[in-house]
């Protein structure tokens, strides 16, 4: 698969978490196979992103990993102000779904806001994009 075929994979999965409904924990990891009809998704961990353990591995016969994320945004401005997006007045409910795939641990997420049409972001930084690509790491590769 090239980038263009991941591009669209994770827009598929976006819609398939979206179906899914919310859960009672804030994050949710899938590992993702591929069918010939299409994508299955393998549910592994779920709980607060920044706590996914490093130490955790995809299950087997996964093309990449999949993470479900939704929280509040708002302007940093008012962050200041307020302290917490979730506090702020003018927040906006937001949802990602981040799929990391590849040799290199390439990450790719859709990001949509209420209101607003989604949006393609490559290239995380920080904690959990980290953590992400170390799971994704301890895959176990076909010979």
């Amino acid at each position: 698969m090239n980038e263009d075929d991941f591009d669209a994979l994770v827009r598929a999965v976006d819609e398939r978490m979206l179906a899914l409904g919310e859960w009672c924990d804030p994050a949710r990891l899938f590992g993702v196979r591929m069918r010939d009809d299409g994508f299955v998704l393998v549910p592994f961990w779920s709980g607060v992103a920044r706590e996914i353990p490093y130490a955790l591995r995809p299950p087997d016969g996964c093309a990449a990993i999949a993470l479900e994320t939704a929280g509040w945004a708002a302007s940093l401005d008012t962050i200041a102000e307020f302290g917490r997006p979730s506090l702020c007045p003018d927040r906006r409910r937001i949802h990602t779904t981040t799929l990391v795939y590849g040799d290199a641990g390439i990450d790719v997420t859709v990001l949509t806001a209420d209101g607003d049409a989604p949006q393609l972001l490559r290239g995380g930084v920080g904690v959990v994009p980290e953590r992400l690509r170390a799971v994704w790491a301890r895959r176990r590769r076909s010979a």
